[in-house]
């Protein structure tokens, strides 16, 4: 420098401070960092001009900055409001560049796990967190290791400097990307054309099973069946059946109902609750211990080898069965007084009657499929098959009769409940066997009578009814009050009532002129007021007459047996047939002495002026009548004792010869 630069002699150091302003150490490399970060590597390029230079700028700045700084404010004082709204626009450009800050930073962190998912999954061991994903990119489910980074180093050199091995290689390596990109883009449009054909496929197999399915929905619905939808969710199965009848009691009303479910062919199976094994109810007839006759099932085969309308009729006909079983082991526990008990679920019913060998019923109810549903050859199969169809028939009319009485209208309402009992199947049953034996028993013995006493020459004729209802059934419906019921119920209910029976039997004595007969009643029911067989004999005038009964109100004898029953009779016609029939025949000459069956007759002796008085004595039993004369001296045929017996045979002397060849 010149010695004429007044600055030639100035040298730059630190102003010395004072002491109380003096800096410390580390103050002063704060003020050094402070200018490092003004300046930017300022002790390289600091020069005496730029120093002026930057001083003078320093002085304007703040010239501008104090003068700007007025005039801002005489601006803020002048118009606030447009201050405000100034504000305002700032306030959201800045929220507006930090959503977007915020979206653009979050889309990174996205890209970034995305990329790094796709390591991870290399790795089964490890787990990845959902919480480095951001809401909306959770929301939207992109697959994870679905996008990739690859590293590849770029190399820009010219070709022609290349060694030609590193050009051949560089060359190969184009190649094979070219010929992978095209391989990869045949084999996306390969993927392509079997996923659309696949879905094609898929498409017509399901336009195929829904055509399926919906036809045999419609073709069960045709059949009857009544449908409903079932609740939402269930999987594969819209409609379901109701296959249970809808007057079952209540444990079986709920089970009457399967959804109907689509398999993989588009074939309707049913709920597995009715692939269970269905079950059918067995009669066995036992004779002395030993299995002379067994019902067969309704239904035969598997619920997995018969179409879908025939699975349901066979799910139905097992449920029916159940339900049957079921009302008479509630009805068995009423019975045991007449010979009916529930042991190892299988009901025994003792069958009365006169046999000379002990016959019981078994009823249970099996599976369908049990070996001995197949044995054949019994000699009382036919029975077994017929008390078990009735026994259905009577379950099903029960069930007519049940939506009958909720059609009507319902009986005052009270505060005890009313119970329905069981159904009468068991009742109906024993009922139906008591009677039938009771009245064959008497009738077939008052056939061995009217035999009898015919074979004897009195003219007697016979006329039994085994069931009052049955005879006049054609009368009874059309008589009927209540219109509702068909012919099939009316019949049905008949058979529910107690059975009456009826026979009746001339008198020996009668005549063409005044006819008159013994009528015999008998009623069996297997409930309130009387429980079994009753029999009621009506007698004749002539006989009431003969007994002296004119002043008994009640002309009618009841038994509670059929044995009481034979007995009388034998006992009454004997009366008839001595104190009436040969009374009458005989004329003056009779006396009666005893209300037994027997009279005196009067006769001559073969000495003059002598009277004989022989004894005559009738007595019936068990079919077979005898007559028995007793002379005190002697009969006409010399003896003093002489009978005779007529037990039916043909050919024989009448009982009016017989009696006069004795007397003479």
């Amino acid at each position: 420098m010149s010695g004429a630069d007044p600055l030639s002699s100035v040298a730059l150091r630190p102003w010395p401070a004072p002491a109380k302003e003096a800096l410390s150490t580390e103050d002063m490399f704060a003020q050094v960092g402070q200018l490092t970060a003004e300046r930017k590597q300022w002790m390289r390029d600091i020069k005496e001009q730029a120093l002026l230079d930057d001083i003078a700028a320093g002085r304007d700045a703040i010239l501008e900055s104090v003068e700007g700084g007025k005039q801002r404010d005489q601006d803020e004082v002048l118009s606030h409001a447009a201050m405000l709204e100034k504000l305002g626009k700032a306030r959201v450009e800045v929220h507006s560049k930090l959503e977007w800050a915020s979206f653009a930073a979050g889309n990174a962190l996205n890209l970034v796990s995305l990329i790094l998912s796709r390591d991870l999954a290399k790795h089964p061991g490890r787990k990845e967190s959902e919480n480095i994903y951001t809401p909306m990119f959770q929301a939207q489910n992109v697959p994870r290791s679905s996008v990739g980074l690859v590293k590849e180093a770029l190399v820009e050199q010219d070709p022609s400097q290349m060694r030609p091995e590193e050009r051949a290689r560089i060359e190969y390596t184009q190649r094979r990307k070219v010929l992978a990109m095209k391989g990869s883009r045949m084999g996306a449009l390969d993927w392509a054309t079997d996923t659309l054909l696949k879905a094609a496929t898929d498409l017509e197999s399901s336009i195929r099973k829904e055509t399926k399915y919906w036809d045999e929905i419609l073709s069960i619905s045709d059949k009857g069946w009544q449908m409903q939808r079932t609740r939402r969710g269930v999987r594969n199965a819209p409609f379901a059946v109701k296959y249970g009848p809808a007057e079952a009691s209540n444990h079986f009303r709920a089970r009457g109902l399967a959804p109907l479910r689509m398999d993989k062919d588009g074939d309707i199976i049913l709920d597995p609750a009715l692939t269970l094994k269905p079950k059918t109810l067995r009669v066995r007839i036992s004779e002395n211990d030993k299995i002379v006759g067994v019902s067969q099932a309704t239904i035969r085969g598997a619920l997995n080898e018969l179409a879908i309308e025939k699975s349901i009729q066979l799910a139905r006909a097992s449920l029916f069965e159940e339900e049957m079983f079921y009302e008479m082991s509630l009805e068995s526990r009423n019975l045991l007084s007449y010979g009916v008990e529930l042991r190892d679920t299988v009901i025994h019913v003792t069958v009365p009657g006169e046999h000379s060998t002990h016959r019981k019923l078994l009823i249970d109810c099996i599976a369908q499929d049990d070996n001995s549903l197949s044995i054949h050859g019994g000699s009382q199969d036919w029975l077994a098959h017929d008390i078990a169809e009735g026994l259905r028939i009577l379950l099903a009319h029960e069930h007519r009769m049940r939506l009958f009485r909720r059609t009507r209208l319902p009986p005052p309402m009270t505060q005890h409940k009313h119970q329905q009992p069981p159904p009468p199947l068991l009742r109906t049953l024993l009922a139906m066997f008591s009677h039938l034996n009771a009245v064959d028993s008497l009738y077939a013995y008052l056939r061995a009578v009217a035999n009898t006493l015919k074979s004897a020459g009195l003219d007697v004729t016979l006329e039994a009814t085994r069931e009052l209802t049955l005879e006049k059934l054609t009368a009874t419906i059309k008589e009927a009050k209540t219109k509702d019921l068909t012919a099939t119920d009316q019949l049905l209910a008949s058979l529910i009532r107690p059975f009456e029976g009826r026979a009746a039997l001339s008198l020996p004595s009668s005549t063409e002129s005044s006819p008159e007969s013994l009528t015999i009643g008998t009623r069996t029911y297997i409930g309130p007021p009387h429980f079994g067989t009753e029999h009621k004999i009506s007698l004749p005038p002539s006989l009431i007459q003969l007994l002296n009964l004119e002043h008994d109100p009640q002309r009618q004898l009841k038994f509670s047996s059929t044995g009481e029953v034979k007995s009388y009779l034998d006992w009454i016609i004997s009366l008839d047939i001595s104190q009436t029939l040969l009374f009458n025949e005989f004329g003056g000459r009779s006396v009666i002495k005893s209300s037994e069956p027997c009279i005196s007759i009067v006769s001559k002796s073969s000495k003059k002026s002598s009277i004989r008085e022989d004894d005559l004595e009738i007595e019936l039993e068990k079919a077979s009548l005898k007559a028995t004369a007793t002379a005190h001296g002697q009969l006409a045929t010399g003896a003093a004792v002489e009978s005779f017996t007529w037990n039916g045979s043909p050919g024989r002397q009448t009982l009016k010869d017989k009696v006069k060849s004795w007397l003479g």
